[in-house]
Order: structure tokens, then sequence, then C-alpha cells
């Protein structure tokens, strides 16, 4: 039997890999392919908004309660609230770029924003956080426009949400070299059985990338 014409169609690459890593490894987005869709942001908040999520690998409720006050110019850090402690600090310190810190407090600056307001504010309250819908828009709106498409677990493509953000910051990460136990910190998994899943997905894409090189 002839096979179809879904069948035939290319695979992305980040489908390719995590069906070589294994079974049940979440989709995520490529360095490239954040890159594409910050640069596809229409406005320098929502781009500042994408920033954070890809350098902070945080969840998109935590980035969204960002404030001014939760930023640490000196160690160029970020403080997020943990929004999945349940015990102990419910705070977690991640590290970006200086020159993101600076980016945000010029936005603080000539957005207005309060010292404890938050950066990505709904439209309607002026002060709350955006909702994560909103948000979630955002980035598939900027992955439209990008035109970066991502397979789902379903094998259906689709646009990149704040989810494959997150889970390409992890896999990044342990790509650049960072160990696993800082990687755990930065995403704020309680265990690092949480984390481990990234370096099977970095493993083949690190492998890709040598052979990229040798061709």
């Amino acid at each position: 039997m002839a096979e179809s014409v879904t069948s035939l169609a290319p695979r992305p690459a980040t489908s390719l890999l995590a069906a070589a890593a294994g079974e049940h490894l979440p989709s995520y987005v490529t360095r490239e392919q954040a890159r594409a869709i910050i640069n596809a942001a229409t406005t320098q908040t929502h781009r500042l908004l994408l920033e954070c999520l890809w350098q902070s690998g945080g969840r998109i409720s935590e980035v969204l309660r960002l404030r001014p006050c939760d930023l640490d110019e000196r160690e160029g850090a970020l403080i997020l609230e943990n929004r999945k402690q349940k015990r102990g600090s419910r705070t977690k310190r991640v590290y970006v770029s200086t020159d993101l810190v600076a980016q945000l407090q010029v936005l603080a600056r000539d957005a207005h924003v309060g010292y404890r307001a938050c950066f990505f504010r709904s439209a309607k309250s002026g002060q709350q956080p955006m909702s994560t819908v909103h948000a979630w828009r955002i980035v598939t709106a900027c992955s439209r426009r990008a035109e970066v498409q991502i397979e789902g677990a379903d094998g259906v493509l689709r646009p990149a949400n704040a989810r494959d953000f997150r889970h390409g910051a992890a896999v990044n990460q342990v790509q650049q070299g960072i160990p696993l136990s800082e990687v755990q910190q930065q995403l704020g998994h309680a265990r690092i059985d949480s984390t481990t899943i990234y370096a099977k997905l970095a493993n083949p894409e690190r492998r890709r990338l040598a052979d990229r090189v040798a061709w």
C-alpha cells in the first residue's frame, strides 16, 4: 500500500531528536527557533516577555509575575516565584544575561512600572499580571509570524507555545554544559529526576550539531 502524503512529509528536527531519545519526551524549541520567535515580537514588552521565558526557563505563570523589585542587577539574575514549590522557599534565583536585566530596567522606567508592579501587565487592570491565556497567545502568534512549527504529541504540526520555550531553554542549558543540578535549580524542579529528561533530548541534538560541523 502506498504511503500517505502526510507520512511522506518531512518531520521537524526536534521531532526526530525526541523519537531518537525515547518515547513520551516533551516537545521543545531549538535555540535558533526561539531566537526567530523572539525577533518576531511586535512590541518591546512582548519581546522581553519572550526573552525572559527563554533565558530563565521559567513557567509562564512565574514570568508574568516578575517585578522591578525582583531584578538583581549585581548578579544578573531574576527572582521568580516558584509556583510548584509546596515547602521551603517559594522563590528561585535564575541567572540570565546582564543585558536582559538592563533592558527590563529600561522598560520599568519608560513604561512607568512601579517597583512592586508587574512588568507584563493586564491591559484592563493596569497593575495585575496579564492572563496566562493572553501570554500564551502572544507566544503562538510570534511563532506563526516566524513560521516555526513544533510536532505535538498527536503528531500534528502546531505553533510553538510557552511550554515549548521552557523545555527548549532546559535542553539548551544542558547543551551548553551546565550541570543538571544547576538546571534543576533554574527550572525549580523538586527532584533531579524531572530534569534528567532534558539530557535525553540534548544528547541527540549535540550529535546532530557535531555532524553538521563535520560536514
